[in-house]
């Protein structure tokens, strides 16, 4: 084993020092811009097109050509809101090309139903490499046994 038996000094040392931590950051910041990527999104089998059943809002809408911001609420009426069930979805109006955004549940203070407070979603997403143009906003909402796409009749430009 003698490729185990070297000496390392203190110039090396710090060079391997340096090396790691310029992979661990590159690694760090790969997967944290990962979740901030817009995933490709297309309809499941188990998923219908249906504005009626979902109640929903947006309360911001922010797109400053770098991050595009979506905060809102919706919920099913009559199913109470325990976990995280609702995404946004944003359509291109010329090619059709769906994307999901990831979202994060949280409280809204604009919706008056004790049982529906945590149906707030907030998503944030960078833009990069999502073509140019008008984009319709689309809530998915998911439960146990079919995942609704509802229309919230609202687009932004991207």
């Amino acid at each position: 084993m003698d490729f185990l038996n070297f000496e390392i000094n203190e110039k090396t040392y710090i060079r391997l020092i340096i090396a790691f931590a310029i992979i661990l950051l590159v690694f760090i910041a790969l997967t944290m811009s990962s979740l901030l990527i817009f995933t490709s999104y297309s309809l499941g089998p188990n998923t219908s097109v249906n504005d009626e059943d979902i109640n929903m809002h947006i309360d911001i809408l922010e797109c400053d050509g770098k991050k595009l911001e979506i905060a809102g609420w919706a919920y099913k009426e009559g199913e109470a809101v325990g976990v995280v069930n609702s995404n946004y979805v944003i359509k291109n109006r010329e090619t059709g090309k769906m994307y999901l955004m990831r979202s994060k549940m949280e409280e809204n203070g604009n919706i008056k139903e004790v049982e529906h407070k945590l149906g707030g979603i907030h998503a944030r997403c960078l833009v990069f490499g999502i073509p140019k143009g008008w984009y319709d906003i689309y809530v998915l909402y998911r439960n146990d046994s079919e995942d609704i796409l509802a229309n919230t009749l609202i687009s932004v430009e991207i």
